[in-house]
């Protein structure tokens, strides 16, 4: 198993001999209304997701992790952290004080932060930077316009979750995968990032990463996505079905992570790289396209990127082609190992969203029979997708 980065796990949940008095503390001071993609983040600061960070990051960390992929301290980091929040809300307290985050969908604290710095967030730099492009029609930079105009920095002490986007069976923490791994005995782990129900390609990319080490982590990403994205108990409950009638049981763990798909191509590759090494990942696949959205990226950027940063991170990155499905082969293949392009099926996310969003079925070659009946069965009760 992995160390985290930085070599510990951080925690940042306040002591439950404290926690009574804080909570009690939190509700008279000044606040920071904050929506469910904030709150997630601070959850993951907390839990050690986004170890080794205690907290969220000043003015000159964001910079430097826009300009050189590293943090002040010079630690790989390639999407900057920020509490953001409307001026007329920073106008409220000063550098030095604590400020309660408030949860405004649970209407209830969820952790004191003491401010270290308060300062202007340049949008446009920002979206530059982690998007590759400043376009608002990029679901990303649109969300990041939706921003408070201001960051406050400072670390947290976290008092309690918000309720949960997914089942506490698939909500675990950095340090509860961790557990589970240490219990299963696996020294060498891959990772598995997706925002999709699983499908035959992502299998098929799956099955290579796990012919090379003892344990695959599946870890969906549940949170925030763009409008079309599956809800996350289609996910889930496809990969359920999919785990027990294809793969080998007790080699393959599912997890949910709760955090907001940034749809930041390369960037956010590392920075799911940089998550799964915390989760005690030795290994990590990054595919075609990866969190890509819309074309706005080379189909292996992320590939690239971890040329000169690779070596920085301490997990291994398994760069490994597009799958797709050939006629003449009548079997999942890629551009390395099928010369028959005239008879390749490419099988996407989201031309499965689209056969779905049309009624459809996917067909075999896209999807196993089993989890195409299991989303006729939805279809037919009525049940969404999106």
């Amino acid at each position: 198993m992995n160390d985290p980065m930085g070599g510990v796990l951080v925690n940042r949940t306040v002591s439950e001999d404290k926690r009574a008095a804080r909570l009690e503390e939190a509700l008279s001071l000044p606040r920071i209304v904050a929506d469910r993609n904030l709150i997630l983040e601070v959850e993951k600061i907390a839990n050690g997701t986004f170890s080794p960070l205690t907290g969220f990051m000043g003015q000159e960390d964001v910079r430097s992790v826009l300009e050189t992929m590293r943090t002040s301290e010079g630690t790989t980091w390639t999407i900057p952290i920020v509490c953001h929040a409307p001026k007329e809300t920073t106008d409220t307290f000063g550098v030095g004080c604590e400020v309660t985050i408030w949860s405004a969908s649970d209407d209830q604290p969820s952790a004191i932060l003491k401010v270290t710095e308060i300062f202007p967030l340049d949008k446009e730099s920002f979206a530059a930077s982690v998007f590759g492009t400043t376009d608002r029609e990029h679901p990303g930079v649109g969300q990041l316009h939706g921003w408070g105009q201001m960051a406050v920095a400072g670390d947290i002490e976290f008092l309690q979750p918000a309720k949960s986007l997914i089942p506490a069976a698939y909500d675990l923490s950095p340090a509860d995968v961790r557990a589970a791994i240490a219990e299963r005995g696996w020294k060498t782990i891959v990772g598995f990032q997706t925002r999709n129900l699983g499908h035959r390609a992502h299998e098929y990319l799956q099955k290579c990463g796990l012919e090379h080490v003892e344990g695959l982590l599946i870890h969906p990403l549940i949170g925030w996505k763009k409008k079309g994205d599956m809800l996350p108990e289609v996910i889930l409950d496809g990969y359920e079905i999919l785990i027990d009638n294809y793969f080998v049981r007790d080699r393959v763990m599912l997890s949910g992570l709760t955090t907001a798909m940034r749809y930041a191509g390369p960037k956010e590759a590392v920075f799911h790289a940089i998550i799964r090494k915390n989760f005690g990942c030795t290994h990590f696949i990054v595919g075609r396209d990866h969190a890509g959205v819309g074309g706005y990226y080379d189909k292996y950027a992320a590939h690239a990127i971890f040329d000169t940063l690779e070596g920085d991170l301490g997990i291994e990155i398994m760069r490994l082609h597009g799958p797709c499905w050939c006629e003449k082969c009548q079997s999942i293949v890629t551009e390395h190992t099928c010369p028959h392009t005239e008879d390749w099926v490419q099988i996407s996310g989201t031309e499965v969203r689209a056969m779905l969003s049309r009624g459809e079925r996917p067909p075999d070659s896209f999807m196993r029979p089993e989890i195409g009946d299991f989303l006729v069965q939805r279809a037919q009760e009525g049940r969404a997708f999106f």
